[in-house]
């Protein structure tokens, strides 16, 4: 009876009763193939620690490296703007620039006969009332003909402009130079013309102009007529700040404020200048001096822009005359 035989009523003691069978050469083959196993995980174990410190060394010396390397000077907001400006963007396009004022009432005149030569008389109306009123282009393109004339068709004596920007009253006197250029574009389209129209509608849609067409028309006439200043329709309302400062000569009787302060008993000269309505009579004052301007009724040709004085400047002048008016509101 063999060994098998022997113990197949015992299976689970057969594994441990071949050992104690094994011949010493079959150990001692078993327990060199285990060896030889255990020699090969060991030196793959080796390895990969190996290539782990030398990564880690690796790692170390690029942290020193860096911290030796010279650190990079950050350049101060106006060096980098002084320095490194390019009047071009990264996709090759010119950089917007902000609007200039007009600098003489002959620039003024050219842009107009632009227009009239071009026949595009309405262009020229946008480009005569924006001077001579002075609002922005967004408040300017919202007018519609009933803000302007009476049911009659009758000139209003002011438009009453509640400024996007500022969500402020602005009532701007119609002047003699809006009267006259409204006219004549009303005249060349046979006044037929809607009082809930837009004033300066697309010809396309009938609607609202676009801002940035009325900018695109304004534009087009500053660079064909190659002018040495940057025309957009801001200049506008710059052109009329600059106007404004230079032949606007009016002024207050602030001592004859005061004595009528003291009379009414107010306690702030504001509150008198608001019950008098003298600084309406500045405001309006103000546009009939650029009106007469727009007209070519003065003997001023060259403006203050472009000369010793900055726009700043300028727009100080008109600003310390509508501050005075705003603070009443407030």
């Amino acid at each position: 009876m063999g060994n098998d035989t022997l113990f197949a009523d015992f299976p689970s003691v057969i594994p441990e009763i071949k050992k104690l069978y094994e011949t010493s050469d079959e150990k001692i083959a078993r327990l060199e193939l285990e060896n030889k196993a255990l020699i090969e995980e060991l030196a793959i174990e080796r390895t990969a620690r190996y290539d782990a410190e030398h990564h880690i060394e690796e790692l170390k010396t690029r942290i020193i490296e860096l911290s030796q390397a010279p650190k990079r000077i950050r350049r101060k907001k106006v060096e980098i703007e002084v320095t490194d400006y390019c009047e071009f963007k990264s996709d090759g396009k010119r950089k917007a620039r902000p609007a200039d004022p007009i600098r003489s009432y002959e620039d003024f005149a050219k842009i107009q006969q632009y227009f009239i030569n071009k026949d595009k008389v309405r262009d020229w109306a946008l480009w005569t009332i924006g001077v001579a009123l002075g609002l922005r282009i967004s408040d300017l393109l919202s007018l519609k003909i009933k803000d302007l004339l009476n049911d009659d068709l009758t000139f209003r004596t002011h438009i009453k402009v509640v400024e996007q920007k500022t969500s402020k009253l602005n009532s701007c006197l119609i002047t003699e130079a809006v009267q006259n250029a409204l006219t004549k574009y009303f005249e060349s389209i046979d006044w037929k013309i809607n009082l809930d129209d837009y004033l300066f509608a697309s010809k396309k849609t009938g609607g609202k102009m676009y801002e940035e067409y009325g900018w695109k028309i304004i534009s087009d006439a500053g660079k064909a007529l190659n002018l040495p200043i940057n025309i957009g329709s801001h200049t506008m309302r710059k052109s009329f700040a600059n106007i404004a400062a230079c032949v606007d000569k009016s002024t207050i009787d602030m001592n004859a404020i005061t004595k009528i302060q003291g009379l009414l008993n107010h306690s702030d000269q504001r509150v008198t200048m608001r019950y008098l309505g003298k600084f309406q009579e500045m405001f309006d004052r103000a546009r009939v001096a650029v009106s007469d301007f727009v007209l070519g009724k003065t003997d001023v040709n060259e403006l203050i822009a472009g000369n010793a004085f900055t726009i700043d400047d300028i727009v100080g002048k008109l600003d310390n005359i509508e501050t005075k008016l705003k603070n009443l509101e407030t």
